[in-house]
């Protein structure tokens, strides 16, 4: 029975252990199954991770690639719609060679033309003052406008013309009982003589000082405008002093002052152009425009500067103010082949110098040119451009704005 027992016990225990095992063996299994369950997981979710940014990298790359691409494209070549143009009122030029004339620039002065210029003078002695309104340099005048009134009644000698009149009247009679005596030899010839002298000159003194009137009158000799006023009212003139200087603003001089290191240049000098210093709008003159001529080039250098005049006579114009200073171009021989274009199709940027030129309907590039001589509304293109460039010649700032809008600042990053 013990033995009996034993066995059966021995049979429940071995069917326990392998029933224990198999359940070990199964749980082992289902954890070996899950581990490489999840390892193959974590082994996709990480290479479609690394894909999806990867492909966020080749798309970012993509993007500067194709941002590198457009400013490569806006350094070389600037977009300006047809509509930006037609706003802007630009005007593209083909560029051919043309005539251009040897200059040299040099300083000068608007001066009144011979014989334009008048002064008044005063009549007779007192004290002045102004007609009308009170006058100003620069106010225009007529011929014949009163322009000064001298009173003599304030004077403390009296008036001179009234005493001049009385001296003349005196002298008159006493040449006149003179004759009588010389007839009758009861005076010399010699006193004849001397009272003729004094009749004559008191006569010619009073016919300086005019009438015995209190007051005179003074007027403009001619039309123009006031140049020089050098009395004030108040102030005590003698017959004979200058009061004012009218200028005639018909024809004017233009005088150039040619450094002697140009000598050799003046024979070929024929016209020139200009430009008032004072004209903030730098609008350049043209003596051909003016009905300008050459008058006179100077031979030799007046005393004390090293510098020979070139004068020039033209119509003036109402904003051309005489007495001003200019800068003058003067133009010698002239010559042919030259490329030059219009002074405001060139922009400057860090001392250089640059054009636009049309390479498309709506596309521009910016080149850089070396200049030559200017006559004030054109400049010569020494190199940078060649024959057959379509040239901007107005609107060259918009473009260069344009470009300038195109630059991505400094410091730009995605």
């Amino acid at each position: 029975m013990n033995i009996i027992k034993s066995i059966i016990y021995m049979s429940a225990f071995a069917m326990a252990v392998s029933m224990t095992s198999c359940h070990d063996a199964h749980d082992g299994h289902d954890h070996g199954h899950e581990a490489e369950s999840h390892a193959d997981g974590d082994v996709h979710d990480h290479e479609e991770s690394h894909a999806h940014k990867s492909g966020d990298h080749i798309h970012e790359a993509d993007e500067h690639s194709g941002e590198s691409k457009a400013h490569a494209h806006a350094s070389d070549e600037i977009e300006f719609t047809a509509a930006q143009a037609k706003a802007c009122g630009l005007q593209v030029t083909v560029l051919q060679p043309s005539e251009f004339a040897e200059i040299i620039r040099v300083s000068g002065r608007v001066l009144p033309a011979n014989g334009a210029e008048s002064t008044v003078t005063a009549t007779m002695s007192g004290i002045v003052k102004y007609a009308s309104a009170p006058l100003s340099e620069g106010v225009a005048v007529s011929s014949g406008k009163p322009l000064f009134v001298i009173d003599a009644a304030q004077m403390a000698d009296g008036n001179p013309a009234a005493a001049a009149q009385s001296e003349a009247a005196a002298a008159k009679a006493a040449y006149e009982r003179a004759c009588r005596l010389a007839e009758d030899n009861i005076i010399s010839q010699s006193e004849l003589e001397a009272a003729l002298n004094r009749h004559r000159a008191a006569a010619a003194a009073a016919k300086s000082l005019g009438d015995a009137r209190q007051s005179r009158a003074v007027s403009s000799p001619m039309r123009g405008y006031v140049r020089d006023l050098l009395v004030k009212p108040g102030d005590y003139v003698t017959a004979g002093q200058p009061l004012a200087t009218i200028t005639q603003d018909i024809r004017l001089q233009l005088r150039a002052d040619v450094p002697e290191r140009h000598f050799n240049f003046l024979p070929s000098i024929h016209t020139a152009t200009f430009r008032m210093a004072y004209d903030t709008s730098r609008k350049v003159y043209d003596m051909s425009e003016l009905g300008g001529r050459l008058v006179s080039r100077g031979r030799i250098t007046e005393t004390g500067d090293h510098f020979v005049p070139v004068t020039f006579e033209f119509t003036g114009r109402g904003d051309i103010v005489a007495g001003s200073f200019t800068e003058v171009y003067l133009k010698g021989a002239r010559r042919g082949g030259v490329l030059a274009v219009p002074v405001e199709a060139v922009t400057e940027a860090q001392g250089l110098h640059f054009v636009y030129v049309q390479t498309h309907a709506d596309a521009y590039r910016r080149t850089e040119v070396r200049l030559g001589a200017t006559d004030g509304r054109r400049v010569e293109i020494v190199s940078g451009l060649k024959p057959g460039d379509r040239v901007v010649t107005k609107g060259a700032v918009q473009v260069r704005l344009a470009a300038n809008e195109s630059v991505v600042p400094e410091g730009h990053s995605h």
